[in-house]
């Protein structure tokens, strides 16, 4: 009996070993339809982390916060109240955030326009068309372009609010035009403004940039040099067996456009 019980014990231990996933907290913002508290699996991007940590056998949990809060935490590795936060997601690559985070290979990529008023006769193709122009943005977002034009005298960045009270300030002639990606504001225009309201706005046909986005990773947690690595394997997979593939037709498709049912 005793010699059963041994074995009974130790292949349980085993079994729960097998079954146990190690857990990873990670920061977010609203960012629909690629990140949000409020769609399906968090988002396009959420749902694409949350697979490629899955199939290395790790978990996720996310934390919806306002923009540089949830950087902060992300940076420092954990939050005033000493709770753990591994990273953030997701990020473009600048040199400064390197400094603190591990950077993933790319979750998500998409193009980069210049949403703006129907009746502004609004037209560029470089900068120097933009002269005297005024460019809304938020804080936390780097805009290298538009920055460097900001600094040659050209334009003027207006950074207020988040990308919702950004295109509310764009109907109220307050900015001349607002850098978005095409999926984000589209998603803005469409759950946010009236009919009449989204008539008036459209985009440009230049693109100003494709943007990368990556996971990051606080370069404070000692563990996380060996997580990003494992996260990049997990990605991979997920490309290599059809999810990915999966996860974008859905994406496309906008499954994760719809509010999730509270």
């Amino acid at each position: 009996m005793v010699v059963n019980s041994l074995i009974f014990s130790v292949l349980l231990l085993f079994s729960n070993a097998l079954v146990a996933k190690d857990l990873v907290y990670l920061t977010s913002g609203e960012w629909p339809p690629y990140l949000s508290n409020n769609l399906p699996e968090n988002g396009y991007a959420s749902h694409i982390v949350k697979e490629a940590f899955s199939a290395v056998g790790i978990d996720v949990t996310f934390g919806f916060f306002p923009w540089e809060r949830s950087f902060q935490y992300a940076k420092r590795g954990i939050n005033p109240n000493g709770e753990i936060w591994h990273g953030s997601l997701v990020w473009v690559h600048t040199r400064d955030r390197e400094k603190n985070f591990y950077y993933s290979d790319s979750v998500v990529t998409d193009q980069e326009v210049l949403f703006f008023l129907n009746d502004s006769a609004f037209s560029w193709d470089k900068p120097k068309a933009l002269e005297g122009k005024i460019i809304g943005g938020t804080s936390h977002t780097v805009y290298p372009l538009f920055e460097r034009a900001e600094n040659e005298g050209l334009v003027r960045i207006d950074r207020a609010g988040n990308y919702d009270i950004l295109f509310k300030r764009l109907l109220m002639n307050r900015i001349d035009a607002v850098p978005q990606v095409k999926h984000v504001g589209n998603y803005y225009l469409h759950n946010n403004l009236t009919a009449k309201e989204r008539a008036k706005i459209t985009f440009s046909k230049s693109v100003i940039e494709t943007r990368s986005y990556h996971l990051i990773l606080s370069k404070r947690l000692k563990k996380n040099k060996q997580l990003i690595e494992l996260f990049n394997e997990g990605l991979n997979k997920i490309k290599l067996n059809g999810k990915y593939k999966e996860l974008e037709t859905s994406f496309y498709s906008g499954d994760y456009d719809n509010i999730k049912k509270l």
